[in-house]
């Protein structure tokens, strides 16, 4: 499929992941715990954690200090081309590709900013994950 034209895949431009703002893992995970029945553990190679429902079914997500709103994460294969993409309909990038953990064994993340001012995430896998996480 060619849309502005960048080529995608199937597995790509759908929200995959919710960053969930929580200035305080304890009662959050207490909360999400006891309301929902989802089970929060830690994130490996970051301070966030993991919250995964007992269904297995949606996006998946975290609990995570360091934002001030819910921010929905959208899958592409190629973050640098999809941020060029976005800055020329409108969007903003606000942060670069970044590793999410010390050497991006776990993909990786780039925050834009769409023309109405709504946060986002854009993730990647590591080339060497992805025959780990097809969902």
């Amino acid at each position: 499929m060619n849309n502005g034209g960048n080529l995608q895949t199937e597995d790509e431009n759908y929200i995959c992941h919710i960053i969930i703002p929580s200035k305080n893992y304890q009662r959050s995970k207490f909360f999400f715990e006891k309301v929902f029945g989802w089970k929060i553990i830690p994130q490996p190679g970051t301070s966030s954690l993991d919250v995964l429902p007992p269904s297995g079914k949606g996006p998946s997500a975290e609990l995570n200090s360091e934002v001030e709103v819910v921010v929905p994460s959208i899958r592409t294969s190629d973050i640098e081309a999809k941020i060029k993409t976005i800055e020329r309909f409108g969007g903003r990038k606000l942060k670069d590709k970044t590793p999410i953990d010390k050497d991006g064994e776990h993909g990786y993340f780039a925050l834009f900013e769409d023309p109405q001012g709504n946060m986002m995430c854009l993730y990647s896998e590591n080339e060497s994950s992805k025959h780990y996480s097809k969902q």
